[in-house]
């Protein structure tokens, strides 16, 4: 029994002539004689009652008509959903985020995927550094927007640029180094640092240290949040300064904090959405698609100084 076999039924069933029937279908009539005499011997029931004068259905086959129909449009539905799914149109996605990386574009990025994606079911999960990139290495996440130095150490995940930022200097705006129109190194050198714990973020921890050894200094590093938020208010505070990356934290914090941009190409990073090199999830590029175009908004709408395209 396959799907054909019903559809033929299905069409005698419903017009209750052979003759029409196989016209509809374009076959013979004794084409369509033989698919209903074989359907009726793999159930082993009688599906109509024939004579020379008309064609009616047996109980049997009232009730197999309403099961025939389902059982196609069960197939026609699984068929359209699976090409759906094929094209990305369909399906899950699940993305991974930073916990404050993403605040200035993910918003608009999240709704305008759905507006044009309603049926792919986004599922959306903040993780620290460390965490990201083990998901994205185990297959839990099939997209993971973070930062590309952060993933060097990841050979099975791989990366598309969505912009570049450059890291800064972050202090009060009343701090005595801040209107400086350059950094002086020795002073800030002499300052306390704030960084994320490397316990959550390694990746800043390390990064932070490296931009501050190949400038001469080691940070004094004095307090070590776990979260964004609490770093920028310890900074804010006057407890210490700070490095951050400008386009990702410039949006949605303080008035009152300064950035003052390192020179040098050490101080050049990528926001970047990546996937594990054998993810085939046709939602992926989409995804990406959507993503350039928010943060292409963003990007028109914030004077950026000076940041590389």
């Amino acid at each position: 029994m396959d799907i054909r076999q019903l559809e033929i039924f299905v069409c005698v069933a419903e017009r209750l002539n052979f003759t029409e029937s196989a016209k509809h279908l374009y076959l013979t009539q004794s084409a369509v004689s033989l698919q209903i005499a074989d359907l009726e011997k793999q159930l082993d029931v009688k599906l109509f009652v024939r004579n020379s004068h008309s064609v009616q259905l047996t109980e049997a086959g009232r009730f197999f008509l309403k099961e025939a129909k389902f059982i196609i449009a069960a197939a026609e539905e699984a068929i359209i959903k699976t090409r759906h799914i094929a094209s990305g149109f369909a399906g899950t996605l699940k993305v991974g985020f930073l916990e404050s990386h993403t605040k200035h574009f993910l918003p608009k990025l999240v709704k305008d995927f759905r507006s044009s994606y309603p049926k792919i079911k986004l599922i959306l999960t903040q993780l620290n550094w460390g965490d990201l990139n083990l998901a994205l290495e185990r297959g839990e996440l099939d997209v993971g927007l973070t930062m590309s130095a952060s993933l060097q150490n990841t050979p099975r995940v791989v990366w598309q640029t969505l912009y570049h930022d450059v890291e800064c200097f972050v202090m009060p705006n009343d701090h005595p180094l801040a209107n400086q129109p350059q950094p002086d190194l020795a002073a800030i050198a002499q300052e306390p640092f704030v960084v994320l714990n490397r316990e959550v973020a390694p990746f800043p921890y390390d990064f932070t240290l490296r931009l501050c050894a190949n400038r001469g200094f080691t940070p004094n590093f004095v307090e070590r949040p776990y979260l964004t938020e609490t770093l920028l208010t310890l900074v804010e505070s006057g407890e210490g300064i700070a490095i951050l990356p400008f386009f990702t934290t410039k949006p949605y914090v303080s008035p009152n904090l300064r950035f003052i941009k390192l020179e040098g190409d050490d101080a050049q990073v990528e926001m970047v959405a990546s996937w594990k090199r054998t993810n085939r999830n046709p939602a992926i590029p989409l995804f990406l698609n959507k993503a350039r175009g928010a943060i292409q908004f963003f990007q028109n709408s914030m004077r950026l100084p000076d940041i590389p395209e």
